[in-house]
Order: C-alpha cells, then structure tokens, then sequence
C-alpha cells in the first residue's frame, strides 16, 4: 500500500491572524497623534478668532469715541438766538470803542480843557462814599453829563464844589440836576444822583431777564 503527503499544503486548523498587537497599538499611537494634532490646530484658530474679534471690537470703540467726541465739538454750546444776541452785544461794544477812540483822536478841545483833562479832574476829585457809573463826553464844545451814586446825601454838594475848582470844566455847564433814593437792588448806595447837559443823553440801562 502506498501514502501520498502534499507537503506544500498549509497545516489544517492552523490560525488565521489579519493584524497582530503591534500593528494595532501602532495605528492607535498614530491616531492619537493626529488627534492630539487636531486639537491642538483648532485650539490654535479659535484663539487667533478670538483676538482678532476682540481687536475690532478694540477699535469700533476707539472709533465710536473719536465720533462721540467730534460731534461734540461741533455741536454749539449755545443757540442761535444766543450767539446773534452775544454778536449784537460785542457789535455795540465795538461801535461805542471806536467812537471814544475817535473823541480821543479829534481832541475835542484844548490840552487844558479837552476830552483827556476833564478825565484826569474827574479821578483827581475822588470821594470816599460817592462814585460815577455813567459819563457822557460830547464833542467839539466841553458838554458833559455824570450819573453816579452816594452813600451820603450831603456829598454830592462837596463833589460839585470840587469839580467847580478845576480848570478842566471852564466852559462845561450842567442845565439839569435830580436826585433820587436808591432801589434796595442798588445798595449799598442811599442816593442817586445825575447832572445833564444841554443835548446829551444817557443810555437806557437794559433789563436782565
């Protein structure tokens, strides 16, 4: 009898092994790796948004203030009828300057007797207790008008003598003179007083609202 035995045949129930363990724990290492890489990335790109989110919300602010502050400098502190009021004031102020400068200029009168000299008698003849709030100079022939207020009644007739014995007010005569009591506004003066020439006129004092 005769037993033929194929040598190149694999060895039945032998077992079958598709990965073995090291292969596995190298895949799981090299997914982990990527994993860990994934991470690491998307770690890296939320934090570059967040910065760069919060540079513009930096600088909408820095604009919103440039802005804010801009438009408060073009915004008028006052209205309308405020400035044209305030530009009528600084008008009439003007007008009233460039007319005294022009008294000053034309000399209205002798060195003796002109604009300048009846200004010098006026602050020489000082009184304690008595001031002027009002000259009105007029041009060309010595007029003069004062308005002013007392403490005391009985100085205005020592002012007036005072005034008398200046050279300065040769010529200048007064065709008027009233006197009245203060207002309780106008303390602490107790009288008030005018002397008025022939022609001259004082401004009417305006009224605050």
């Amino acid at each position: 009898m005769e037993q033929q035995v194929n040598l190149y045949q694999p060895i039945l129930g032998a077992e079958k092994r598709i990965f073995s363990a090291r292969a596995i724990g190298g895949a799981l290492v090299t997914i982990g790796v990527c994993l860990g890489g994934f991470h690491a990335f998307d770690a890296w790109r939320t934090g570059r948004i967040e910065r760069s989110v919060a540079l513009i919300e930096r600088q909408a602010a820095a604009e919103m203030s440039l802005r804010d502050g801009a438009s408060a400098a073009l915004r008028p502190s006052r209205s309308i009828v405020e400035l044209q009021a305030q530009a009528l004031e600084l008008t009439a102020d003007i007008a009233a300057r460039e007319r005294a400068l022009d008294l000053v200029n034309r000399g209205a009168a002798s060195p003796a007797t002109g604009f300048a000299a009846r200004l010098e008698a006026l602050g020489r003849r000082q009184i304690d207790g008595l001031w002027l709030r009002t000259i009105v100079v007029g041009s060309g022939d010595g007029r003069l008008a004062l308005q002013g207020a007392t403490v005391d009644p009985r100085l205005v007739p020592q002012y007036l003598a005072a005034l008398a014995e200046e050279h300065a007010f040769d010529g200048v005569r007064f065709d008027k003179i009233a006197m009245r009591q203060a207002k309780r506004e106008e303390a602490p003066a107790q009288l008030m007083f005018e002397l008025g020439a022939p022609g001259l006129e004082f401004p009417i004092p305006e009224t605050r609202k």
